[in-house]
């Protein structure tokens, strides 16, 4: 018995017991169900409620952290700035020097050294246009500045051209072959903008920074150019010094001036991550802790509320337990009538303490009894469906597919459990539903229909289908269904389409052949001496045509090959055609009339080969090549050549027989080619090309 009807079959049996027991009791679930449920009414409740308060707790103190990690970010940027500030408010004291004014370098060299004192790790530079460093409170006065590397950022450049103060990106000094940044001032002696007063800054200046009081214990820091690349971090500064901004935290900042993400550091910890961007500097601060630092109490918080909840359940459920297990024993009799009832036994009705027990045993007893008469039906019905050859579909009155056995499946493509609830109208190609809502539509009225229509498979193929519809009543007259019995006919309907079109392209070939054998024989006798002539150059001329025929019945009408078709209408010249006829091109399938016209070509070509050529001396030799380009005004273009070499000296003819029509101008009409013919003294030549659309 197939599975479906089992299932369905199956299916029935739980039905009947509960429709039984809904007379006797409203209440279906076991006591020991209704005990587990209900301590879970009273533990999931105040968990889920618990859970709510924990949850809302945990937004709260994410807010709370975000809100401190943005205002430690901000805090950490304006103590960046304010340094900023006092390095270019220095700048442009120094820059008003009358030494740079006059020109004693010297004296500004002092002044600066004196001026930064205080900033021992302060250092100014002075740049005039052409990169040049005139002086350098770096290097003692006397000893010649290096000009500026090509690959350090222009500063002094930049301040000229602004009028403004410029803060850099990070870059590796000359003289101290090390990371600095740099800032930058104008230089005005006299009103005018001649250098550029630039002091160069380690990096650590700003770890101390980012060190500050602002910072909490186990929060980290770090500051980071315009460039994305780390200028400075509060951990294992000197290790991450000059790395770029990892990938994933670039695309949550997003092009945001301030901002809280959640993303991995430099050290692979996953953190709670603040940033600010300083507008003062375009460099971007960042503040972050771990994870584990910022969640570690919530972390204990939802750690105590599962073990509670775990406790609570577990305490719940062994209460349950135990006290079902006080009534196990009429339990377990209906468990055991029930597994009878489902073999198919017999089952008795039992005694206990447990009312309801004692009920459901009874209504198990009087549903195995009835089921029994229910399943001989059944198992008889499903034999006959499932060993059925034909397709059996039933169907509800509105077209749903209610049951739908193997030889459905196999027709169809559609299993058994996606056939059943869709409708049958699925089947219906889209040009056809109109006919089989009339189709339906007659069942409905009472009538019983046999057709042979198309429908559509689960895989898109159309097949043809014989079906026989009919309506189905219940004892009352009314329609509950309809019955549908479906036989594939795709092979019989291929047979009649293939004998009519064998008939038609019969018909049309024997119309174009006789045309052509017509034209032949028109032809031939015009350009024939005598009779004797025209009977040997016709039957030459019909036998080629023959052969060219036998390649396309072969191939069922539908072309023939050039390699075939090149030999075949040389066999009849070269005994060893392989060892003088030479053959080079593609496998191409040739269209029937390409066929025809190049048949006639190939037969011209090899007769006078025979007679006066290559063919007619045992030294003489023919290469035959074709190919495929895309070189034409068109397309792709089909050239075949003929050429021969070895043979007799070659001279133009005087007359123009019928074998010089084909060759030269009715194959290039027939193919809309043109052919080339060369009449060489060292053998002749001829080709012709042609759109491939013609040909192939």
């Amino acid at each position: 018995m197939p599975e479906g009807w089992k299932l369905r079959i199956a299916r029935l049996r739980p039905a009947a017991a509960i429709n039984a027991l809904a007379h006797v009791r409203a209440t279906k679930l076991s006591l020991r169900t209704h005990l587990v449920v209900f301590g879970l009414a009273i533990v999931v409740p105040a968990l889920l409620y618990s859970a709510f308060i924990l949850e809302r707790y945990t937004r709260s103190v994410h807010a709370s952290d975000e809100r401190r990690a943005l205002q430690i970010a901000r805090a950490l940027s304006a103590d960046v700035d304010r340094e900023i500030s006092a390095i270019i408010t220095t700048l442009e004291t120094l820059a008003t020097s009358d030494a740079i004014a006059t020109g004693d370098f010297k004296s500004f060299h002092l002044q600066a050294q004196e001026a930064l004192r205080s900033r021992p790790t302060w250092h100014v530079v002075l740049v005039d246009a052409n990169r040049r460093q005139l002086v350098n409170t770096r290097l003692p006065w006397g000893v010649q500045p290096p000009t500026s590397s090509e690959s350090e950022p222009d500063l002094a450049r930049i301040a000229r051209e602004t009028g403004k103060p410029h803060v850099s990106n990070l870059y590796v000094d000359t003289v101290a072959k090390r990371y600095v940044f740099g800032v930058s001032v104008p230089v005005r002696p006299r009103g005018e903008v001649r250098y550029a007063l630039v002091m160069a800054l380690e990096p650590e200046r700003l770890v101390e920074i980012l060190s500050g009081e602002s910072l909490p214990p186990g929060w980290l820091a770090a500051i980071a150019d315009r460039n994305n690349i780390n200028m400075g971090r509060t951990r294992r500064a000197k290790e991450f010094l000059g790395r770029p901004i990892p990938e994933e935290s670039l695309r949550q900042y997003a092009g945001r001036s301030e901002g809280v993400i959640t993303t991995t550091d430099f050290e692979g910890q996953r953190a709670l991550h603040a940033f600010h961007f300083s507008a003062h500097t375009g460099w971007r601060v960042a503040a972050w802790a771990p994870l584990g630092v910022v969640e570690g109490q919530l972390y204990q918080a939802w750690i105590l509320f599962l073990w509670s909840g775990i406790a609570l359940l577990s305490l719940s459920l062994l209460l349950a337990v135990g006290i079902g297990r006080l009534m196990a024993a009429p339990i377990g009799e209906l468990m055991r009538a029930g597994a009878a009832l489902g073999e198919g036994k017999p089952v008795s009705p039992i005694a206990s303490t447990l009312r309801e027990a004692d009920e459901l045993s009874l209504v198990l007893s009087r549903a195995a009894r009835e089921l029994e008469t229910r399943m001989r039906a059944q198992a008889h019905l499903a034999a006959i469906v499932s060993s059925s050859p034909s397709a059996v579909v039933s169907l509800s009155p509105e077209g749903i597919v209610r049951t739908w056995n193997a030889a459905a499946t196999a027709l169809f493509g559609y299993a058994e459990e996606e056939a059943v609830g869709m409708p049958i109208s699925v089947l219906t190609p889209e040009g056809s539903r109109e006919g089989a809502d009339r189709l339906y539509a007659q069942v409905r009225a009472g009538a019983v229909v046999q057709a042979d229509v198309t429908r559509r498979r689960k895989d898109g193929r159309l097949i043809d289908v014989s079906i026989n519809v009919a309506p189905m009543y219940d004892d009352a007259g009314k329609l509950v269904g309809i019955s549908s019995i479906a036989r594939d006919i795709s092979e019989r309907k291929a047979r009649e389409r293939q004998i009519e079109f064998l008939l038609r392209e019969l018909a049309h070939r024997s119309k174009n052949l006789l045309a052509v054998v017509q034209a032949i024989a028109g032809q031939t006798a015009r350009h024939s001496p005598s009779m004797e002539e025209f009977q040997v150059r016709f039957s030459a001329r019909v036998a080629a045509m023959a052969r060219a025929q036998d390649l396309l019945v072969a191939r069922s009408w539908n072309g023939a090959s050039m390699a075939d078709l090149v030999r075949s209408q040389l066999a009849p010249f070269a005994e060893d055609a392989s060892g003088r006829v030479s053959v080079h091109g593609p496998d191409l399938e040739l269209k029937p009339d390409a066929v025809h016209s190049l048949t006639l070509a190939l037969h011209e070509l090899a007769t006078n080969a025979a007679k006066y050529g290559a063919l007619s001396v045992p030294e003489g030799r023919v290469d035959i090549r074709w190919a495929l380009d895309g070189t034409g005004p068109e397309g792709r273009c089909f050239r075949l050549s003929w050429r021969e070499r070895d043979g007799p000296p070659v001279a133009r003819p005087q007359r123009k027989g019928f074998g010089h029509v084909v060759i030269s101008d009715m194959v290039a009409a027939s193919l809309s080619g043109k052919v080339k013919l060369d009449y060489a003294p060292e053998g002749l030549a001829w080709m012709i090309e042609a759109p491939a659309a013609s040909v192939v």
